[in-house]
């Protein structure tokens, strides 16, 4: 594939991005009064980040600039990182019942936290890289909340009505996005300073805009909560 059709594609993540904080503020009415609102303003978070680094990788501005001209924005997805895991653990546990389930997700995310810390002040360099272990486990730890929340549900009697639920929609998306994320963030750092590599993470690029769109489609098709 060309570099310009993956340009495009890895480009649209933004937009697709943009148009799920579009729509769930066109239909926040739905949930305003649910723990869900924070998932609407971590999108936005998420999507002001997004641009923010488009405008850093292409000016230059509040980058960090080494000897050799390489830009670094990664602080800022370091910085994106540790609030959206922390924010959507918090959400999960906010939203189930079952003591078991919601005492194991208090566990991720005090773990969460303590392996970035520990990362950032041992291992890699806030600056110039972009998280790999933090990542890692934030995706797997994020992934086992998500069926925590499919194990309630199908206990519950929500089940009947499983597909008009908005937090059913958003579990799909992050399910989706974070179980193929995984195999790709060991060598992310690696891979990003090889010349045409990037054709290797098309497919993070298709699973973010598919994630987006069906957080989009669950804005829309959701009943009210």
């Amino acid at each position: 594939m060309s570099e310009t059709a993956i340009s495009l594609i890895k480009n649209s993540v933004k937009y697709s991005e943009l148009l799920s904080a579009i729509v769930g503020t066109v239909y926040f009415y739905k949930y305003k009064h649910t723990t869900l609102k924070y998932f609407l303003y971590l999108l936005w978070y998420i999507t002001i980040t997004e641009f923010l680094g488009w405008y850093i990788r292409v000016t230059g501005n509040m980058a960090y600039i080494d000897e050799n001209g390489w830009i670094y924005n990664k602080w800022l997805y370091n910085i994106l990182n540790i609030v959206t895991f922390s924010t959507v653990y918090i959400i999960y546990f906010r939203y189930l019942k079952t003591q078991l389930f919601k005492k194991w997700i208090k566990v991720f995310l005090i773990v969460f936290l303590l392996v970035n810390i520990l990362n950032w002040a041992f291992i890699q360099n806030f600056i110039k890289e972009g998280a790999v272990f933090p990542k890692i486990i934030g995706s797997v730890f994020l992934i086992i909340s998500v069926i925590f929340y499919f194990i309630e549900l199908l206990r519950s009697e929500k089940i009947v009505i499983f597909h008009r639920l908005l937090l059913f929609w958003i579990s799909v998306g992050l399910l989706l996005f974070y179980t193929g994320t995984i195999p790709f963030v060991l060598k992310w750092n690696g891979f990003m300073v090889i010349k045409g590599v990037h054709e290797l993470f098309l497919i993070l690029y298709i699973l973010a805009i598919i994630m987006y769109l069906t957080f989009t489609f669950g804005f829309i098709w959701s009943k009210k909560e």
